[in-house]
């Protein structure tokens, strides 16, 4: 009986042991995950962040590749920021950044992913979106945007407007095999309709036509 009893507290022992053991590596990896989480996350607006982006780009296009389907991307970029940054200061237009980027990720598809990729920009993927498709939504977030009021929290107003780039590439028709290269090239040409919207004084879409030559 000794014996049995010692034998089961040995058991009972190593089963605690492996428990807490168990428990352990099941933190850790909560705690990784976590921290992965957060390495993609802008902490300013708590959206994407450039890493953040650089991965979902790579996977959409991926996907969109083996769908068929289209992939749009949108770059934003807050019109006369600067001038918000000059006369309002540091904490004031990081507010507007943050309660624009809160506002875009409330409107935009289940399917959608925002990312702030830079001090006043943003990105969006359109995955399974055509170039008309991706330019309407462009435009209904333009808009959105400029009726938008953002209160600062002491009973003032105020109004922000967006210049935003569109890029599509649609792999029916334009096949390719550099996958990397292609997202490099796909964010090229969004840049480029975006600057082409700010040299419009801004509050506007500007669509790029990706062609055979550029993929």
């Amino acid at each position: 009986k000794e014996r049995s009893r010692l034998h089961l507290e040995t058991i009972a022992d190593m089963i605690a042991d492996r428990g807490s053991i168990l428990s352990v590596c099941f933190q850790s990896a909560v705690h990784g995950q976590r921290l992965a989480r957060f390495n993609l996350i802008d902490p300013l607006t708590e959206i994407g962040n450039r890493r953040g982006f650089e991965i979902d780009i790579a996977r959409e296009i991926d996907r969109a590749r083996r769908e068929q389907r289209p992939l749009s991307l949108l770059l934003l970029d807050i019109d006369q920021y600067a001038d918000l940054l000059r006369f309002h200061g540091t904490t004031t237009a990081e507010y507007v950044v943050r309660k624009l980027a809160q506002r875009i990720a409330s409107i935009q598809r289940s399917t959608d992913h925002l990312a702030r990729i830079s001090e006043a920009g943003m990105a969006v993927l359109l995955p399974a979106s055509g170039a008309a498709l991706a330019e309407d939504i462009a435009d209904r977030m333009r808009l959105d945007v400029e009726d938008f009021q953002v209160d600062d929290g002491r009973g003032a107003v105020m109004h922000a407007t967006l210049s935003i780039g569109v890029a599509t590439w649609d792999p029916a028709r334009y096949p390719a095999r550099d996958l990397p290269r292609l997202a490099q090239q796909l964010e090229s040409a969004a840049a480029a309709a975006l600057r082409r919207a700010r040299e419009r004084s801004g509050n506007t879409v500007v669509v790029a036509r990706l062609g055979p030559l550029l993929i």
